[in-house]
C-alpha cells in the first residue's frame, strides 16, 4: 500500500488535492491528518495521510489468503465497499474453524488485520471480516436475547446479568434497549469479562 503525504494550512485544500493528484473520487480514498505546530512562531501545518480503497482491499485479500492458507484451509474472498467500512467475506471449506468459538478467531482475524493496516499507514481502517453471514446472524440473536430480557426485567422489577461480550456487542445492547423507558443497561466488570446489566429504570 502506498501512502501519500500532503502538507498545508488548510484540511479541505490538501483532500481536494489529493482528488485531484489521484484522479479518484472521494469515497475512494481513506485518509488521517494531524496538526503540527513548527518554529519559534508556532506556525501551525496539517499533516494529511491518504491511502487509496483499491489497494487496502489488495492488500486485505493478500494478506487474510496468506493467514488463513497456512491454516491449512482453502479460501475464496469477496470484498464490499461500505459508507463506513470495508466488509470482506470469507468462504473456505471449513467455516467453523475461521468462526471459532463464539467468534473468537473471526474476531482475532479482523483485529490482526486492522492493525497491519495501522502499523504500515498509520491510518485506522475499520475492516469487517464475515463468515457464513455469521455476525449478522449474531447480531440478530444478541438483539432477540436484549429484548426478551429487558421485558423480563420491566415486568419483575430484578435485574439480570448478561454473559460476557466484547465491546461491539455491549454497544450493541445499549444502542438496542436505549429506548425501553421501564429498564436502563450499564457495562460492568473488566476486560475481558465485562457485561451488560439490564436495570429497572425506578
Amino acid at each position: 500500500m502506498k501512502v501519500y503525504e500532503y502538507e498545508g494550512k488548510n484540511l479541505e485544500e490538501l483532500v481536494l488535492k489529493a482528488l485531484n493528484e489521484l484522479n479518484v473520487k472521494d469515497d475512494e480514498l481513506l485518509y488521517s491528518s494531524k496538526e503540527e505546530v513548527i518554529g519559534l512562531l508556532k506556525k501551525k501545518k496539517i499533516i494529511l495521510k491518504v491511502i487509496l480503497k483499491t489497494d487496502v482491499i489488495e492488500f486485505c485479500k493478500s494478506y487474510l489468503k496468506n493467514i488463513i492458507e497456512k491454516m491449512g484451509l482453502e479460501v475464496n474472498l469477496e470484498t464490499k465497499r461500505k459508507e463506513n467500512c470495508i466488509l470482506i467475506k470469507i468462504h473456505s471449506n471449513n467455516n467453523a474453524i475461521l468462526i471459532g468459538k463464539n467468534g473468537k478467531t473471526l474476531e482475532s482475524l479482523q483485529i490482526l488485520t486492522r492493525q497491519s493496516i495501522y502499523s504500515k499507514t498509520g491510518i485506522f481502517v475499520n475492516i469487517v471480516l464475515d463468515v457464513e453471514n455469521y455476525k449478522e446472524k449474531h447480531q440478530k440473536n444478541i438483539e432477540y436475547l436484549a429484548k426478551k430480557l429487558a421485558k423480563e426485567v420491566s415486568q419483575t422489577q430484578i435485574e439480570i446479568k448478561m454473559d460476557s461480550m466484547n465491546s461491539y456487542e455491549r454497544r450493541l445492547v445499549h444502542e438496542i434497549l436505549k429506548d425501553f423507558k421501564e429498564i436502563k443497561t450499564e457495562s460492568e466488570g473488566e476486560e475481558p469479562n465485562r457485561y451488560v446489566v439490564i436495570k429497572p429504570s425506578k
